[in-house]
């Protein structure tokens, strides 16, 4: 016959006990919100009116169309 190991000569080893959410969650949640910041600030700048070169150019001559 073969013995079995007892139960009792092995240390019980202590569970951990998982408090609120683990750090994966905390990387995904994070990595999703940095995205639609990214996003929103995207269409922000891109919703800025810009400047035609042409209007850039008649706006550094200073004084040239005002003296009529």
């Amino acid at each position: 016959m073969t013995e079995t190991p007892d139960d009792s000569t092995y240390p019980q080893q202590q569970k951990k006990k998982k408090r609120g959410c683990c750090s994966g969650c905390l990387i995904v949640i994070l990595v999703i919100v940095v995205a639609i910041a990214g996003l929103f600030g995207y269409y922000w700048y891109k919703s800025i009116p810009k400047k035609s070169p042409v209007e850039k150019e008649y706006n550094s001559i200073p004084g040239y169309f005002e003296n009529e």
